[in-house]
């Protein structure tokens, strides 16, 4: 009984670090939409079209892509590892026929090729 006492709170401390760090990303997140998007863009593909080709792309670099789902499409989101905060994003949303694409961006060096992939994928 004296272990089962033992690694209750431990658990408690790991699922709060979990949550911890989930509502860290997505404040991460939030922050960035806050300020003025690097680029935006509209396109006849599917949003759906978007995500996958982006999420190709973006693949190729050593960032982690996660894709969490908004009210009205799927946001892209890249970080240097879990624990890491949202260095950029793009929010791909279907408007009627087309589809936008915002990307938001506090890369620490030149985010050219990112953008320049949401672009193509429109």
């Amino acid at each position: 009984m004296k272990n089962q006492k033992k690694t209750a709170p431990m658990k408690k401390y790991l699922s709060g670090g979990a949550l911890l760090m989930a509502l860290s990303a997505c404040s991460s997140a939030g922050s960035l939409r806050n300020g003025t998007p690097t680029a935006v863009y509209m396109g006849s593909s599917s949003a759906s079209d978007v995500v996958s080709c982006v999420s190709t792309a973006w693949a190729t670099k050593h960032y982690q892509i996660d894709a969490v789902p908004l009210t009205s499409g799927t946001s892209l989101q890249l970080a240097e590892s879990d624990s890491s905060p949202v260095l950029a994003l793009v929010d791909i949303v279907p408007t009627g026929a087309n589809t936008k694409a915002t990307y938001y961006s506090r890369m620490p060096d030149d985010d050219t090729w990112f953008f320049q992939q949401v672009k193509s994928c429109m």
